[in-house]
């Protein structure tokens, strides 16, 4: 059994991704999101608190449902970014679909 549900961050998917630029970072998308769903977002990094990584691995789980919104958006490849640390990392690019 998974150690967090998280449906409620996943409902709120189309609507950000429909306020992103046409062209974005899974690392803005996920900012975006957990701007937008404190809570939730709280609840999730505090289900994984007894790792050592608890955004690492909320974030991972974040950006794989990104994949399952290919209706929407599409992989374009992978782009330097900075992750919520500001730390220098790469993560997926998307675009939107017309």
């Amino acid at each position: 059994m998974a150690r967090h549900d998280f449906s409620e961050l996943f409902d709120h998917y189309p609507t950000i991704i429909t306020e992103m630029p046409s062209v974005f970072k899974s690392h803005e998308f996920i900012l975006r999101l957990a701007q937008k769903n404190q809570r939730a977002y709280v609840e999730a990094l505090y289900a994984y608190r007894e790792g050592n990584e608890p955004f690492l691995t909320v974030h991972q789980q974040l950006s794989t449902m990104l994949n399952k919104c290919n209706s929407l958006i599409k992989a374009v490849g992978m782009a330097s970014s900075e992750d919520i640390f500001r730390n220098p990392n790469s993560c997926k690019e998307w675009r939107k679909i017309a």
